[in-house]
């Protein structure tokens, strides 16, 4: 019976304390809320004219992806054929190191890339002892066995190198097993 008494108790309590305007769907607070006029989401529509959070947000009136870019390199490339030929000239450049070598010297016939069993890069490279990118093969390459220097790698000329090494693999047949 006590917990009859003490639920309706509570009833009646809450029931006072709650304004006569909330029985109708108002808001409680009504006008009186401190936080109404701070409250940038207590406006009608928050991304209306007038959106306090329009200057702070990064896509707002200063969008970094509006503006334009700052380049990763001074000389460009946008033809994808001369990329290729760029690619081709410096894969059998023997002048890009001191051996006398170039990427052709250890590639000709795409010997020596593990094409059978390569899935792509980055990948484990024994010669290396890593896991390396194929821009950081082509600098372990132009460093090592053709005793050159590495290529920046937001050159053009990696770019290319890049570029012409998958059209290269792409050239690649599996030679038949032996009967």
């Amino acid at each position: 019976m006590s917990r009859i008494w003490l639920s309706l108790f509570m009833v009646f309590a809450v029931m006072a304390a709650v304004p006569a305007s909330a029985e109708k769907g108002a808001n409680p607070c009504g006008m009186k809320n401190p936080c109404a006029m701070k409250n940038p989401c207590g406006m009608k529509n928050p991304c209306g004219m007038k959106n306090p959070c329009g200057m702070k947000n990064p896509c707002g009136a200063k969008n970094p992806c509006a503006q334009a870019p700052k380049p990763i390199r001074k000389e460009h490339i946008t033809d994808y054929a001369k990329l290729l030929k760029k690619g081709e000239a410096l894969w059998n450049d023997t002048k890009l190191g001191t051996s006398g070598m170039a990427c052709m010297s250890c590639h000709a016939d795409h010997e020596n890339l593990n094409l059978d069993t390569m899935k792509g890069w980055p990948h484990h490279v024994k010669m290396t002892g890593d896991i390396v990118t194929l821009d950081q093969m082509i600098n372990f390459c132009m460093i090592n066995p053709m005793e050159g220097k590495p290529l920046d790698p937001n050159s053009v000329a990696m770019t290319a190198m890049n570029a012409y090494y998958h059209e290269y693999a792409k050239a690649y047949k599996p030679s038949m097993p032996k009967k």
